[in-house]
This record gives structure tokens, sequence and C-alpha cells, in this order.
């Protein structure tokens, strides 16, 4: 892991390194609300089924339901997010080897940011096997066929759970982490509001606080606005992600948002206010981690407001039109991914006619 420490002035090492950094908070937050997630929901009903692996392991690390102190929380997510984690690293780090190998050249470490991502879009009851077919559908189809770190246009790690959300639509158990989550979908919450609208938001505790802080149900590292908002803040100190791409998406959310209040039927998510479209599901985390990824965005400026406003309406509207997917981020950015290097191209097409006729 000396790659990750070395202060050797290689930007691509530099980037990640700090791009691990941003994802510290969410990390932390994924862990405590993760815990909390179990353990309350096994307080509230204890016939649920708590013998596997990660239930076992949660109790050796001395963690109770009976009990929700911050050693419990921390405890239980740390026994539901590390194997996943470790098995992605695992499955990752094995793909690459194979893939430097077969090139014969040096392993890159991008697979670990690749992994990290991809574990906190998961929720804490995800399948092993799922992790291995995500994780090595990331590393080979959104990663090694395109040549390794800098090369993809599309997020690996996106690519990755896109396919298991398609795979596997319907996986749900006993588990209590399967509470509150439409499969590997994401959250529930903007399907109860199609449904209730903010009193039976209410009804499961969901609050503007707690969809703030994360102490919702939802995919491990999506649920804290705040913890998003602290690696967003370094990631823009550092200027490493486009500031026109995460404003536009942020504006065009309020914008489409706004439209479907106006112009909707005044039921179900077209009533949903836009700061409940920002605050639940896992748009801010994809906004942030996801589509302003640099190999995964437009490069022209134009091209980022234009790609911004993009993701923001496919979210609303499929958040509107369809509540059987309710959070509608993954889809969103994966099309609108693909459709970056077209609107880059169509940006400089349309500056260079416009040079041209300046120019007659």
């Amino acid at each position: 892991m000396n790659f990750l420490l070395s202060n050797s002035g290689n930007g691509r090492q530099r980037m990640l390194q700090l791009q691990l950094l941003a994802l510290l908070p969410v990390s932390i937050a994924a862990l405590v609300n993760t815990g909390y997630q179990y353990l309350a929901t096994l307080a509230q009903n204890s016939t649920l089924s708590t013998d596997d692996f990660r239930g076992r392991l949660a109790r050796g690390l001395g963690a109770s339901h009976e009990s929700l102190g911050l050693f419990d929380m921390l405890a239980a997510g740390f026994a539901h997010l590390a194997p996943i984690l470790a098995l992605a690293l695992l499955v990752g780090g094995f793909w690459e080897r194979i893939i430097s190998e077969r090139r014969q050249t040096p392993m890159q470490p991008g697979f670990i940011l690749v992994a990290l991502l991809f574990t906190l879009l998961l929720p804490g009851a995800a399948a092993f096997g799922h992790v291995v077919f995500g994780m090595s559908f990331a590393m080979l189809v959104g990663r090694g066929i395109f040549g390794g770190d800098g090369k993809t246009f599309l997020n690996p790690a996106l690519l990755g759970i896109a396919i298991v959300q398609v795979s596997f639509p319907s996986v749900a158990d006993q588990h209590p982490l399967w509470s509150g989550l439409a499969g590997y979908a994401g959250s529930d919450a903007i399907a109860v509001y199609h449904r209730g609208g903010e009193a039976a938001l209410s009804a499961i505790d969901i609050d503007l606080w707690s969809a703030f802080v994360g102490s919702t149900s939802g995919t491990m590292g999506t649920t804290s606005i705040l913890a998003v908002l602290l690696g967003a803040a370094l990631l823009m100190i550092e200027r490493l992600i486009a500031w026109r791409l995460l404003i536009a998406q942020i504006l065009g959310l309020l914008v489409f948002a706004t439209l479907f209040n106006l112009l909707g039927t005044g039921a179900g998510a077209s009533a949903m206010p836009a700061y409940w479209h920002l605050l639940l599901g896992s748009f801010a985390f994809g906004a942030v981690f996801l589509a302003c990824d640099p190999v995964a965005s437009a490069c022209t400026n134009p091209g980022r407001w234009i790609q911004g406003f993009l993701i923001a309406a496919l979210v609303v509207l499929i958040r509107v039109a369809n509540p059987t997917h309710p959070d509608a981020v993954i889809p969103a950015l994966l099309l609108a991914s693909i459709l970056a290097p077209l609107i880059d191209h169509l940006v400089i097409a349309w500056n260079i006619r416009g040079r041209a006729r300046r120019h007659v």
C-alpha cells in the first residue's frame, strides 16, 4: 500500500489520495448509520433472521440491539461494511493483477477507489456472490478493456452497481438491512412519498434533519448529505471536480422539480419539493463522486452545464414517472456519462461553426 502513501508528486497518485480522503467522512457516516439501521430494526422486530456471517460477526464484536450506543453502531456497521469492502478489494485486486500481467504493466492502484465507491453504493445486506459479480464486471468491462486509470469513459463503480441493479432487481430477504430499500435500487423513501407524501415519511421517522445527517435507510454511503458535503468541499478546494457540473446538477434539480410541482397532478412524486429530491436517495452522492468523475463527465464548460441539467432532468422524470424505480440516480448518471462525448462533440462543432461564420 506504499503507493498510496507516497508524496512523490505523481499527479495520479495524489488525486487518488485526495479522492479517498474525501470519501472518509462518507465511510464513517456509512459505518454509523448501517449499524444504527441494523440494530434499530432488530429492536423493533427481534424475530428477523440474524444467523448469517455478518450477524454473528456483529454479536462477536459486542453489538447489541438492546442498546444503541456509538460503539454498538460502529461494531454492527463494521460487521456489514468491512466484509463487503474486503471482498470488493480482493476481487478488484485479483482482476487488476491479471490485467497488469497480461499487459506487462505495473498494477494501478485505482481499483481501490472503484472498490470503495462500489461498496458505498451497496446495502449492508448485499449478497457476497453479487459483490463478486458486480465488482468483476466493473473491473473487466468498466476498466480493464479500456486500459485502466484515466482511460475509461464510464465510472467503473457506476457500471458495476448498474449491472447488479439490472441483474437482481427484486432481491430481498428477512435481513434487517433490506428494510426500507427497493432492492439494490436504493432507498424506498421516494416511493413512500409517492404513496403518501410528507405524512408517509413522518410515519417512518424521516424528517429533514434525519435525511440531512443520514439516519435513514439506504445504500451505505448515500444517506448522509452532511458527509457528502464535507467530501465535496475537499474535492472543490483541491479542484478535483468541475464546479460547473456540480452546480448544474443542483440547479437542474431545483428547476425540474419545481416545474413538475407547477405542472404536475399535485399528487405523488410530482408534488415532491426540490429539497426532498436532494435529500432523499443517492442524488447528492452520485452528483459529487460519480457524475463529477473526470473520466465520465464532459470536458467542455458548456458541455458540463448541459450534462448537469440532463442528469437532473432524468432523475426527476424517472422519480415522478416510474415509482417502481424510486431513486433513479444510477440509470440517469449512466446515460449522461454515455452521452458526455457526444455533448462535447456537439459543443466543439458549434464553436467551430460560430468561428467560421465570424471569419466569412
